[in-house]
């Protein structure tokens, strides 16, 4: 990988970090190895306020990769746009910190986009870190598709990733995105209407609209870990979830069609938190892994959400609250430096 210099890049990794300071070097540890001296690439770091160190060590390990300090929390399109305003490639790669790229795969997928050059969008395969496909590219989320859910529980034709082939879809995971930059010249950057969640089919929608396509690629695959910033609080990611969506239906569609969606949304999680009661019954050797009172609760809270609102803070108030401790701890911090 070579140093950031300012000519035009063939592309700009963009990642975004919030104190996952070791998925965050293991991402641009395999960075490294993805792509080939003949293409040209910039990584860019931009650190979301992280208090875990990882700043330093991104500059101690990676003195190649340009880090953005940002001294406050702000949501995923934000930052993302924050980045990609500042970078040059002809091609945006959006990465999570939590990621592990394969050799290779930077200059496969770019070599995809060169070959098809109708495609704004472009998601490898999804894998968990055991390797075990990960869904990462659905349909819209429309009226429609939100009945086609609620009757099949979510089964039939609304995941669109897994196949052999790379293909056409609605939107694909933004965890790991490929943009060509011209699309977002026309369309537009991320919505930073959304703080997280559900931006990506929004982009997605509008490239769709301006005749610009999304494929799901799964000659590549992109190992995905979870990242600690909304690991630890499942409820206020629910939450955040369910505003994104509400933003999205009231953005794309009718007041009709939204609460339609919602309301059909909901019922799918209905559906699946009462055969998750049902299991549970069972003996625990006997019932799927995954079925235990947690997740239970999970669902039942999606349909709250979906059903009556938002049911308290989301991941927008948590980073509100961050800024706020730390523009209060900051004239003692200042103090005890002069001292």
């Amino acid at each position: 990988m070579s140093e950031r210099v300012t000519s035009t890049h063939d592309v700009s990794v963009s990642i975004v970090n919030t104190s996952s300071m070791e998925l965050l070097l293991a991402c641009l540890e395999s960075l490294q190895d993805a792509t080939s001296p003949s293409l040209s690439v910039e990584v860019v770091v931009l650190d979301n306020a992280s208090d875990d160190g990882s700043v330093e060590a991104v500059r101690e390990r990676f003195p190649w990769v340009h880090l953005i300090e940002q001294p406050f929390r702000a949501g995923f399109p934000a930052n993302q746009n924050a980045v990609i305003r500042t970078t040059s490639g002809r091609y945006v790669y959006v990465l999570n910190e939590d990621t592990v790229s394969e050799p290779g795969s930077l200059d496969r997928l770019v070599a995809y986009m060169e070959a098809h050059p109708r495609v704004g969008a472009l998601g490898p395969r999804i894998v968990d870190p055991e390797g075990r496909p990960l869904a990462s590219a659905w349909r819209f989320p429309t009226p429609f598709w939100a009945a086609v859910g609620a009757f099949t529980l979510g089964r039939a034709g609304i995941v669109q990733s897994g196949r052999a082939r790379a293909r056409r879809v609605d939107w694909a995971m933004g965890c790991a995105l490929l943009l060509r930059r011209n699309a977002l010249d026309e369309v537009g950057l991320f919505d930073e209407r959304f703080f997280m969640y559900v931006d990506e089919p929004d982009l997605c929608r509008r490239l769709a609209k301006a005749g610009w396509e999304t494929h799901y690629f799964p000659d590549v695959a992109v190992v995905h870990h979870v990242s600690q910033f909304s690991a630890n609080v499942p409820e206020r990611r629910i939450v955040e979830h369910w505003r994104s969506r509400r933003k999205h239906w009231a953005k794309h569609h009718s007041p009709l069609g939204a609460r339609a969606a919602a309301f059909l949304t909901g019922l799918q999680y209905a559906a699946r938190a009462a055969l998750a009661s049902l299991l549970l019954r069972l003996p625990e050797g006997r019932r799927p892994p995954r079925v235990n009172p947690t997740f239970g609760a999970a669902l039942r809270l999606n349909v709250r959400n979906a059903w009556f609102g938002e049911t308290g803070p989301g991941l927008a108030e948590l980073a509100d609250e961050w800024n706020e401790r730390k523009r209060r701890s900051a004239p003692a911090e200042a103090a005890q430096d002069r001292t």
